[in-house]
């Protein structure tokens, strides 16, 4: 995967723009582009520069015959060279900005010239991998960067900025050092069998591995609050057909996406918008009113709903406070109940809508049954603001609460096989099976947290994440 070519590729967007920048790295960097670059500053040489320095002059073509006949230049452009030398560089190597003009032709000029003199064009993530290769940085700050490029948010920025500090980082290597202290311990006692020497004392070891089992469930539960933040909050309204779910959703989203009829099963699909509450992003989803029905179309319409409920985070359950059918409503709120108590960390905000139109002496019992009860009229706009309020509230006061959240898929599968093999290791401490069989687990448990930093990992693993980053960084 590796190789020490000098590498370059355009780290700002293609296309027209007031500036752009073309980054190199490599060995042959600086020497390169001393080669088309001529300072403002007779007799500047780009070589004897320090590092972190920033130079004004043009970029030379001397491929390009100076027909003054023709009025044609070799000089293609006025840059800002800037010079960060190893190690003190984004990838730990040479490296060299070039700030030129945003022209897309002034772009490939210069690109195309510099791969003439021998510089090859970056793989997408080449530079960050690099870094991560040259110990700048570990495999989740390096994925992190990812997500801080890819966040549209405040939530998700800050945690990719959390990770990329090495908050995360910092938990895992601790935790790593400690339990590679105590599997050292139990291999020299191995080592001593024949003289039944202790060196792990067990009372500690015991100890240490209750507080790693949770750390480790704590930062699995966190994975399903910063997978939400990273992709964006699913809530999903539902309810019976007319109740108004369609004039909520069109007032959240402020635009009529939903079709508004006084018609019973007007929504036969789930219609999307998105909405960013203090800072959070949201994915607002309309969905098919559930009922039982004959109509071929409104079965899909319903069964899309309930696949909607499966992948919800949130679930804003609507019914008619102003119809006289409380068995039915009760019945359907039971039902409402049940998906809560299989999926305690789904969330589920229960509201009667067309409150404008009823007492609603009969659901003031509902408010012990449910965390967040909420009477609105969805015509009238009125108690709207107070659910928006509360969904944001929700997730703001759950990113208070955690000290580290996990956001990667892959960091989340590596936690929960250390966990396994930290409670088979305890287990085994537990029945006093042989010091070799813990010793096993430990290694194990060690292997999947070195995994999370990079500390162990495989080529196909690296190949997939850098895969995923854009060309240039």
């Amino acid at each position: 995967m590796f190789d020490d070519d000098t590498i370059v590729a355009l780290a700002t967007p293609t296309g027209s723009s007031a500036i752009s920048v073309i980054r190199i790295s490599g060995k042959k960097s600086i020497s390169t582009v001393e080669t088309i670059f001529s300072s403002v500053h007779s007799g500047k040489k780009l070589e004897n520069q320090s590092t972190h320095t920033i130079h004004l002059g043009y970029i030379v073509d001397n491929h390009i015959d100076d027909d003054r006949s023709n009025n044609r230049s070799n000089y293609l452009d006025q840059v800002l060279v800037s010079i960060f030398r190893s190690p003190f560089s984004y990838t730990g190597e040479n490296m060299i900005e070039i700030s030129c003009h945003g022209s897309y032709y002034i772009q490939q000029q210069i690109l195309q010239l510099l791969i003439r003199k021998g510089i090859r064009l970056a793989r997408p993530g080449e530079f960050t991998f690099r870094a991560f290769l040259n110990k700048k940085m570990d495999l989740s700050q390096a994925e992190a960067i990812a997500d801080l490029i890819l966040s549209d948010n405040q939530a998700s920025h800050e945690l990719s900025l959390q990770q990329i500090k090495g908050t995360l980082t910092s938990t895992i290597k601790n935790l790593r050092k400690k339990l590679l202290d105590f599997y050292s311990l139990l291999e020299l006692e191995l080592d001593f069998s024949e003289e039944n020497m202790i060196f792990a004392k067990r009372s500690d070891l015991f100890s240490f591995l209750k507080d790693l089992e949770e750390t480790l469930k704590d930062l699995i539960e966190s994975f399903s609050l910063g997978n939400s933040i990273k992709k964006g909050i699913y809530v999903v309204i539902i309810g019976e057909p007319n109740v108004g779910k369609s004039t909520l959703f069109n007032y959240v989203i402020q635009e009529n996406r939903s079709i508004i009829s006084h018609i019973e099963g007007t929504t036969r699909d789930s219609i999307e918008g998105e909405l960013i509450l203090n800072g959070i992003h949201f994915h607002f989803v309309d969905t098919a009113g559930i009922r039982d029905t004959k109509d071929t179309i409104e079965i899909m319409g319903v069964r899309k709903t309930m696949e909607k409920i499966q992948e919800a985070q949130v679930l804003l359950y609507l019914f008619d406070a102003s119809k006289n059918d409380r068995k039915k409503q009760k019945k359907m709120l039971k039902k409402i109940q049940i998906i809560h108590e299989k999926n305690p960390l789904k969330k589920i905000l229960v509201i009667a809508n067309k409150s404008d139109l009823s007492s609603f002496k009969d659901f003031y019992n509902l408010k012990s049954k449910f965390s967040y009860f909420f009477e609105i009229s969805a015509k009238n706009h009125h108690g709207i603001k107070r659910i928006l309020y509360t969904l944001s509230n929700l997730f703001i006061e759950k990113l208070k609460e955690k000290n580290i959240i996990v956001t990667q898929n892959r960091h989340y599968e590596a936690l929960k096989q250390s966990l396994k093999e930290v409670l088979l290791a305890h287990d085994a401490l537990s029945k006093r099976l042989p010091e070799d069989l813990v010793s096993i687990h430990i290694k194990e448990a060690l292997h999947h947290l070195g995994k999370i930093t990079g500390e162990i990992t495989n080529e196909e693993v690296l190949k997939n994440i850098f895969s995923q980053f854009c060309i240039g960084k």
